[in-house]
């Protein structure tokens, strides 16, 4: 049995990874500002890889929460079972509203990133737009708090679960032989 937590948790530590992994490299190819240039009142915006990291890493992000959802027990927020805790059902709440915030800032920074064109302000100057620094950081880090929040929220109430069977087997009066030959 502690093998297959230790695999339900290792394989979302390494979906945060990915998802987080993909969010900074976003950062580290985002367009800058000095990059754009103006030729005929458009902005002219160089090639870069940011828009299609910042899709992977909310695509796993999704896919992340969709698992830990699925593996460790559906909504561990309303989760009615005796084995949940407060503790349990807040950090599956964190691991919720870190998931859809992470994704919302990805995926507004892969949109803002691919943005082509511009605008003409008041003053008659064009306006390009680029993604500010932090976007894809800010997702990335919240990507990664995802797996963390979902896998301590497992793991508190997978915690509580294996002390009420100890407890239970005790106060029976079974003898438990726990030397293995």
């Amino acid at each position: 049995m502690e093998s297959k937590v230790a695999g339900y948790c290792g394989v979302a530590a390494f979906m945060g990874i990915i998802a987080a992994v993909t969010g900074f490299a976003a950062e580290a190819t985002r367009i800058k500002a000095s990059e754009v240039y103006i030729i005929f009142d458009t902005c002219v915006y160089p090639n870069s890889p940011a828009l299609m990291l910042g899709i992977i890493s909310a695509v796993v992000t999704i896919i992340m929460r969709i698992y830990i959802s699925a593996s460790f027990g559906g909504a561990g927020c309303c989760r009615t079972d005796p084995n949940s805790t407060p503790i349990s059902k807040f950090l599956f709440v964190l691991s919720w509203m870190a998931s859809i915030i992470a994704v919302a800032l990805l995926l507004a920074g892969a949109g803002l990133n691919s943005q082509q064109g511009g605008q003409v302000d008041t003053n008659g100057y064009n306006a390009c737009y680029v993604v500010k620094p932090g976007i894809f950081a800010g997702g990335a880090i919240l990507a990664l708090l995802t797996a963390f929040f979902g896998i301590a929220g497992y793991i508190t109430s997978s915690q509580t679960t294996t002390n009420v069977n100890t407890e239970i087997t005790l106060a029976s009066g079974v003898n438990v032989d726990l030397e293995k030959n």
